[in-house]
């Protein structure tokens, strides 16, 4: 059996031919594929045009050639929300509002004050924010650009709109759903909730049909897999949130299993045996039946990194930053005492209804860039810390951590033993890609 996995991430996409080897999946090859977002009104708005998904799936379909002639099924991982306006045809009719967009904040402290917290939170599991909430960006796009909202057939992720294209079929699945402030995620019983949607004038037939992650959406189109080198049909696999794949994929499953994502955005996970809701961080559904996963999100993770780059040390190239300056400055830093503090929110908090902003603290004449970049390094490590702190007064944690993620180097995890979590780290490489591969091979072999 051969299966083609896509990841479609915040800032590029990533693509792989995996073969069913019995106790594992082999890649055979991978393609990648990175594209720009617009981050725009002070970097209030965060969006992207969704054809650039598209775009690369084909550019992906073009590299691997003759490998995915004969793929049996093609599985997706997903940018959560990604909230995409699509018509009947499933075109978008406005650029995906991302999770990193705030400006829909009016709209989410609506919601609210219309439906209560307390109701939400006992039926979605989640406080509904900006970005974090396709309800709200929902809303937004209702308030701002009715043209868009009257012509929605269906408000759907990232997923949503790749099957919509693969298939002609809308479809979600519950742990991409979870954060739209509309779906049962305490139940995950595969079912919108009607009462929410009722109140903000909004009908569930405009919402996609929830099915499990390793269900598919339906079959590739005729022409557009021939177009794409497919000689099959294959069905598409709808897949999920790409954190909870990463997480799938290095075998978070037991209550207390940590995984910690070191993307675009950093992203700490933790498996619970139950929803265990807070206004403090998101709940999310695995894709394991009776298991649920803390998604704690840090907007501006490896943004982080890239604007310190461009910002203070603009003479050097990406190679030079990553490959010496950074491990340079942990190594020097990790372990000593510091005045440099750094308050981590570049680019806000999923959540709080307040702007909050980034700052560096406890500057002297004697504060170097390599001790602000320890700082930012600390900053980031301290905000984790205290997500698991949390979690642990409810459910023993793990003493390994699984993490993942290119801004993920040893220096790094070396500093995230000394301030986030003084345990095992255990690295691993394209997890959400494989995590989709892995609920395709469930697909073929049910």
């Amino acid at each position: 059996m051969k299966i083609l996995a896509a990841d479609i991430g915040t800032t590029g996409t990533k693509m792989g031919v995996f073969v069913d080897k019995g106790d594992e999946l082999e890649l055979l090859e991978q393609f990648s594929q990175s594209y720009a977002i617009n981050t725009y009104n002070d970097g209030l708005f965060a969006d992207i045009d969704p054809k650039a998904w598209i775009q690369a799936f084909r550019s992906g379909c073009a590299a691997l050639g003759d490998l995915i002639a004969n793929v049996d099924v093609i599985a997706l991982s997903g940018t959560t929300p990604g909230l995409t306006a699509m018509d009947a045809e499933g075109s978008a009719l406005y650029p995906s509002i991302l999770m990193l967009d705030q400006r829909s904040r009016q709209q989410a402290q609506r919601i609210i004050a219309t439906a209560g917290i307390q109701p939400l939170m006992e039926a979605t599991g989640n406080m509904p924010v900006a970005g974090g909430c396709s309800l709200a960006s929902i809303l937004w796009i209702k308030d701002n650009h009715p043209e868009a909202f009257d012509g929605t057939a269906c408000f759907g992720h990232s997923n949503s709109y790749m099957a919509a294209w693969l298939t002609g079929n809308f479809a979600i699945d519950p742990s991409s759903a979870s954060l739209t402030s509309l779906y049962n995620t305490v139940e995950n019983d595969l079912t919108w909730n009607e009462a929410i949607a009722h109140q903000f004038g909004l009908s569930i037939e405009r919402l996609p049909r929830l099915i499990a992650s390793h269900e598919s959406a339906g079959r590739t189109k005729a022409a557009l897999a021939k177009e794409l080198g497919l000689r099959k049909e294959p069905h598409v696999v709808i897949g999920g949130n790409d954190a909870v794949l990463a997480a799938y994929s290095v075998g978070v499953s037991e209550p207390g299993d940590i995984m910690n994502v070191n993307g675009t955005c950093e992203i700490t996970l933790v498996c619970l045996p139950r929803c265990l809701h807070s206004r403090n961080y998101n709940v999310r559904t695995h894709v394991i039946p009776g298991r649920w996963l803390t998604l704690y999100v840090m907007n501006a993770g490896g943004i982080a990194f890239e604007w310190f780059r461009t910002v203070y040390c603009s003479e050097m190239k990406a190679e030079e930053f990553y490959g010496d300056f950074l491990p340079r400055a942990l190594d020097e830093w990790v372990g000593r005492e510091f005045t440099a503090r750094y308050v981590p929110f570049l680019m806000g908090s999923r959540y709080s209804q307040e702007e909050l902003n980034a700052r560096f603290d406890g500057l002297t004449r004697d504060t170097t860039r390599e001790e602000l970049l320890a700082a930012l390094v600390k900053g980031l490590c301290d905000y984790q810390r205290e997500h698991l702190k949390e979690v642990s007064i409810d459910v023993p944690l793990s003493d390994t951590i699984c993490i993942t993620g290119g801004a993920a180097s040893p220096e790094v995890i070396r500093a995230k033993r000394q301030w986030m979590r003084d345990c095992h780290y255990d690295y691993h490489d394209q997890s959400s890609m494989k995590g989709a591969a892995m609920l395709g091979r469930v697909f073929l072999t049910q």
